[in-house]
């Protein structure tokens, strides 16, 4: 008896979890971007970003592939101060695999030195489900700004 009860609260615990763990993308997907901004919202409309991914997608712990993304987001901010980014579009593409998706909102908070901490929750449309958090960097130091940070639950 000690055993079976044993067993399902394994099993429960197991189940729970998974269900917790669905709110994140489905495959799951973890990694660093990086790359520049082709071109600022005051010319088109949108920030629009191109870059690389390496990490996981799925069951492949070394996926790399190209990562594009246009934000729409509120007036840059003053330094120490926060602005919301407001939507837009995304997708990731990989050797096998393509995923496509929506801006659900972020923050952009000025660091004070014309970078940016950008914050962003990414819903998937195509190719899988769930949620992501792009986590990074924005420097407007060059010529060309560039981002960098972390793509994953």
């Amino acid at each position: 008896m000690k055993k079976a009860l044993c067993v399902f609260a394994i099993g429960l615990v197991l189940t729970l979890g998974s269900t917790v763990a669905q709110a994140a993308s489905n495959p799951a997907i973890q990694g660093r971007v990086s790359g520049i901004e082709l071109c600022p919202q005051f010319v088109c409309g949108a920030a629009v970003f191109a870059g690389a991914f390496e990490g996981r997608v799925g069951i492949n712990p070394h996926a790399v592939g190209i990562i594009a993304a246009a934000f729409t987001h509120e007036d840059l901010p003053e330094p120490g101060e926060s602005s919301n980014i407001t939507g837009g579009v995304w997708e990731l593409r990989t050797l096998a695999r393509q995923f496509r998706g929506i801006v659900l909102g972020g923050t952009l908070f000025n660091n004070g030195d014309n970078t940016f901490r950008v914050t962003a929750t990414l819903f998937l449309t195509s190719g899988g489900g769930g949620t992501l958090t792009f986590d990074g960097l924005l420097d407007h130091n060059t010529l060309i700004p560039t981002f960098g940070g972390t793509l994953g639950p």
